[in-house]
C-alpha cells in the first residue's frame, strides 16, 4: 500500500498521524508537527530525533505530549510488519472541536452541577443520569441508567408507558415547563422537585428528552424558618396595617396567630400544598381563617403575582352564580353584557371558593364539568375558553356528612379534594386562644387608646373553659366588647369587663357542661390548670407560674388554697 494513500485515509479519521519506516524515519504527516510547532519539512528526519523517544517505545507504552502553548497529546504507535512501517497517532485531548472531546467535557458537567439532568431516549430508556439529580431523588445512576422510566421510578403495574412525562415530551416535542411534584417516595415522604422537561430536536425530529430538576426542599425550609421567625415577631408587636397586595390578597402565613404545634403543623402543611398547583379542598368550621390560608397559599406558590380571585358561592343567587363564574355574552338573557367570568379573571392565579358546600347541586355538575375539561363555557356562547387557573374550595362541614346528605356531589369532592387542608377549630388549640386574644388586644388598643396587656386569670379560665363555636372570629368579638368597657389605666381585661349578654352565653354553656356551681367549676378547671403545669415542669414552681402567667408568690397561695402537694415519691 502505498504510504501517502495510507496517510490520507487515516488523517480524515484522526488528526495527528506520521508515518515512518522500519528506520524510523518520516516518510509521511498530515502536517501534524508544523501545528504543535516541531517545524515543517521534516521528511526523512528521524523521529527520535525530535521527540527524544523512539516509535518503538509508543508500541510498548502510549507517551503523553505537551506543548509551549498548553496543547496535550497522547501519542500511540502500531507497527505494521508486512508493510515494514510504524504509525503514530497524535490524539489531542484538549481539542474541543474534537466531537468526542466536546462530549467528555459536556458529561463533566453534566456531572458537577447542582441541576439534575436526566435524559431519556425515543424508547423511554434513562441514558444519564447526573449526580445532583441521585442527591434530589435518592436513587442510583447504577441503578436506573439502562431502565425504562417507568422501571425505575416503580410506577403503578397499571401504568401506561405512553403517560411517562418524558414519552409526552418526545411524541409532542411540547416542553413541560417549571412542574412541582415528587416522583420517588422515600419511607412515605415525597421527594418533591421543581423542574422543566425539553425535547432535543434533531432535524426536524425528537431525538431524546432531557429533564432539568432543582432542589428547592432547603429553599422552602428556610423560607419557612423564616416566615415562623416573622410570625413570632408579629405576634408580639403592634398590630400593623393591613396591606393590600396588587394580587388581590391580603395575608400570607406571616400574619397566623398562634404558638401550638397544632397550628404550626397545619402551616407546614398548607405550605407544602402552596409549592404545588393542584386543586386544593380547605375543609374548617366558620371563623377558623379559611380564607386567610387559601391567600396564604396563593402568595406562597410561583404564581402569587397572578391574580387571587375569591367568591362566596352562599352569597350568590343560583341565576346569577353560573354567569359570574363562567362569564355571559350579550344577548344570553335580558340585559346581558359580554364580560369574562371569575374563571377566566384569575387567569394563571387563583379562584377561590368559599362555602361550597352552599353552591346549589345543579351548579355543582356544570362546576365539575369545567374542572374536568379544563376549559369554561360563557353562558350563551357557543365557544369554549381555556382556564390556567388553581381552584381553593372551601367548606365548613363535614365533607362525607354533606356528600352523604347529597348535598355534595361525591364525583366533585374527589376532583376539587386533590389536597385536603384540614383547619382546626379553637377548642382543639385551646394554647392559641390567648396569644390570639391578646392579638386582639393590641388591635384594639390601637383603636381605642387604651393600654391594656392581658386578660385575667379568672378570665383566662372561662376562656380554656368554654368552646366558642364562633371560633377566632367569635373570639374577635368577644375581646373588641370587652375592650369597649376598660377605663383609662386599666391593664388587664376582667370579667366585669364582659358585656353581660356574652356573658350569660358563656355561664350557660358552661352551666350545661357542669351541674356544679359556676365557682366551684372554676375552681376545678384552676385546679386542673396548675396540676398540669406542675406535671409538665416537673413542679418547678418559677418556670410553671410564668407559663400560667402569674408571679411565683401567686401560685404558692394559690397551691395553699386549693390545697395542692407535691408528690412525695415523684421529681
Amino acid at each position: 500500500m502505498k504510504v501517502q494513500v495510507l496517510g490520507n485515509l487515516l488523517s480524515k479519521y484522526d488528526l495527528g498521524i506520521i508515518i515512518l519506516n522500519e528506520m524510523e524515519e518520516i516518510l509521511w504527516e498530515d502536517n501534524i508537527l508544523e501545528n504543535i510547532g516541531e517545524g515543517k519539512n521534516l521528511l526523512n528526519k528521524s523521529f527520535s530525533e525530535i521527540f527524544k523517544f523512539s516509535a518503538m517505545d509508543l508500541i510498548k507504552k502510549e507517551r503523553k505530549l505537551k506543548t509551549l502553548s498548553g496543547r496535550i497529546f497522547n501519542m500511540f504507535g502500531l507497527y505494521l510488519e508486512d508493510e515494514k512501517i510504524y504509525i503514530v497517532n497524535l490524539h489531542e485531548i484538549t481539542n474541543l472541536n474534537n466531537k468526542d472531546i466536546k462530549l467528555y467535557c459536556l458529561e463533566k458537567i453534566i456531572e458537577s452541577i447542582c441541576d439534575g439532568v436526566i435524559i431519556s431516549d425515543h424508547d423511554g430508556r434513562i441514558v444519564l443520569y447526573n449526580k445532583a439529580q441521585e442527591n434530589l431523588e435518592g436513587l442510583s445512576s447504577k441503578f436506573v441508567v439502562g431502565k425504562h422510566l417507568w422501571e425505575a421510578y416503580e410506577y403503578n403495574p397499571e401504568f401506561e408507558p405512553e403517560m411517562a412525562e418524558h414519552k409526552k415530551v418526545f411524541k409532542t416535542k411540547e416542553p413541560i415547563i417549571e412542574k412541582y411534584r415528587a416522583h420517588v417516595f422515600k419511607n412515605g415522604v415525597p421527594k418533591y422537585l421543581s423542574y422543566s422537561t425539553y425535547p432535543i430536536i434533531k432535524d426536524g425530529e425528537a431525538i431524546a428528552v432531557y429533564s432539568i430538576s432543582k432542589n428547592e426542599t432547603s429553599l422552602q425550609a428556610l423560607l419557612s424558618e423564616t416566615i415562623e421567625l416573622k410570625r413570632k415577631l408579629f405576634s408580639t408587636i403592634e398590630v400593623k396595617e393591613k396591606n393590600y397586595k396588587n394580587n388581590g390578597t391580603t395575608y400570607t402565613f406571616e400574619d397566623i396567630i398562634g404558638d401550638s404545634e397544632v397550628t404550626k403543623n397545619v402551616i407546614r402543611e398548607a405550605q407544602t400544598i402552596g409549592m404545588l398547583n393542584n386543586s386544593v379542598l380547605i375543609v374548617g368550621e366558620t371563623g377558623t381563617g379559611k380564607e386567610v390560608f387559601a391567600q396564604s397559599i396563593h402568595n406562597f406558590g410561583k404564581n402569587k403575582d397572578e391574580p387571587f380571585v375569591a367568591i362566596n358561592c352562599a352569597a350568590i343567587p343560583e341565576n346569577l352564580l353560573e354567569s359570574i363564574l363562567f362569564g355571559t355574552v350579550k344577548g344570553a338573557y335580558t340585559g346581558a353584557i359580554t364580560q369574562s367570568g371569575l374563571f377566566e379573571e384569575a387567569r394563571k392565579g387563583t379562584l377561590f371558593l368559599d362555602e361550597l358546600n352552599s353552591m346549589p347541586i345543579s351548579m355543582q355538575s356544570k362546576l365539575l364539568r369545567v374542572l374536568q375539561e379544563k376549559v369554561v363555557r360563557r353562558v350563551g356562547s357557543s365557544s369554549i375558553t381555556p382556564i390556567q387557573c388553581r381552584v381553593i374550595s372551601a367548606i365548613n362541614e363535614d365533607p362525607l356528612k354533606l356528600i352523604k346528605e347529597e348535598r355534595l356531589r361525591q364525583d366533585l369532592f374527589y376532583r376539587i379534594a386533590g389536597l385536603c387542608l384540614y383547619i382546626p377549630s379553637l377548642r382543639e388549640r385551646k394554647e392559641d386562644i390567648i396569644s390570639i386574644g391578646e392579638f386582639f388586644i393590641r388591635k384594639y388598643n390601637k383603636l381605642l387608646n387604651k393600654s391594656v396587656e392581658t386578660f385575667s386569670i379568672q378570665l383566662r379560665k372561662i376562656m380554656f373553659s368554654y368552646k366558642w363555636p364562633g371560633n377566632i372570629r367569635e373570639l374577635e368579638h368577644f375581646t373588641e366588647n370587652a375592650m369597649v368597657r376598660v377605663k383609662d389605666g386599666e391593664k388587664e381585661l376582667v370579667t366585669d369587663h364582659v358585656p353581660i349578654y356574652i356573658k350569660n352565653v358563656v355561664v350557660n354553656e358552661l352551666s350545661n357542661n357542669e351541674k356544679s356551681s359556676l365557682p366551684d367549676y372554676l375552681k376545678s378547671i384552676e385546679r386542673k390548670m396548675i396540676l398540669e403545669g406542675l406535671g409538665k415542669n416537673k413542679w418547678n414552681l418559677t418556670q410553671t407560674a410564668k407559663d400560667l402567667g402569674i408571679i411565683r408568690q401567686s401560685l404558692e397561695y394559690r397551691l395553699k388554697k386549693l390545697n395542692i402537694k407535691r408528690p412525695e415519691d415523684k421529681y
